[in-house]
């Protein structure tokens, strides 16, 4: 949510959905502003960072982690630009910056730049996504007034080919702006048990193997008259022995190995 016009007076309790927990970047010394997202009690979710304390007039956001069971984690941004509000490129610097460690990342918020129009703000926005490798969800007009309607409300993931749906919906009497949402798909990482192929080494005598090896016959080898021959036959008898001394096993692994 952004432009949430929260304020300290107003606790989390008098805005609180059953089952979800609010975590909220409320805009401070001034009216208006803010962000916000609820969250599913079944989720947990860390915040990274905030624009808390920054200056007025510029982005305010809330950066977070959000830990899902059994799945990687999703790096989510929620923001609202404030009308020719500059100082964007810092929050994007720092959302980058986090990044870089996540698998899945989405950036939701009012930029208030309409993204239906070459403008400086929608060029700007446009050039972070591209340069980014990032994916704007193809939205319609997000806000209108009754002389116009403006692309404000904006979405933005790192991959195309997870958007499993997306839509908007008015608020008639509400807000001039749609409620936009979109289904993201996370793909479960489940861990597979493993087989790997092995030499056992318990029962390895290391004297009787260098026995084995010096009572080697090569008569066959020194009388073939083929190189492949030779090599085949050099191997075979290497690693007759080999297997005798540490046969090859399977071993089944459930977890990966700690790094």
């Amino acid at each position: 949510m952004s432009e949430t016009w929260l304020r300290p007076g107003i606790t989390d309790a008098m805005v609180r959905l059953l089952g979800y927990t609010l975590h909220r970047c409320d805009r401070e010394g001034r009216t208006g502003g803010g962000v916000a997202f609820y969250l599913s009690d079944m989720l947990r979710a860390v915040i990274l960072k905030s624009s808390t304390g920054s200056p007025a007039m510029r982005p305010e956001f809330i950066i977070a982690e959000i830990l899902f069971k059994d799945t990687s984690k999703l790096l989510l941004a929620v923001v609202y630009r404030p009308p020719n509000s500059g100082y964007l490129d810092e929050f994007f610097l720092q959302f980058l910056d986090f990044q870089a460690d996540y698998r899945h990342s989405i950036i939701l918020g009012d930029f208030n730049a309409d993204m239906h129009q070459c403008t400086f703000d929608s060029h700007q926005l446009n050039t972070f996504v591209t340069a980014s490798g990032l994916y704007l969800v193809p939205f319609g007009s997000t806000h209108h007034l009754r002389n116009s309607s403006t692309l404000l409300d904006l979405c933005i993931i790192d991959d195309s080919d997870k958007l499993v749906d997306y839509g908007q919906h008015e608020v008639a009497l509400l807000s001039a702006h749609d409620l936009v949402y979109i289904k993201y798909g996370v793909r479960v990482e489940r861990r597979l048990g493993r087989c790997v192929v092995c030499r056992d080494w318990r029962n390895f005598d290391e004297t009787a193997f260098h026995s084995d090896i010096r009572d080697i016959d090569w008569t066959s080898l020194f009388t073939s008259c083929s190189m492949d021959e030779k090599i085949e036959i050099f191997n075979s008898k290497l690693l007759g022995i080999l297997d005798s001394h540490a046969p090859l096993m399977k071993r089944h692994f459930k977890n990966l190995p700690a790094p």
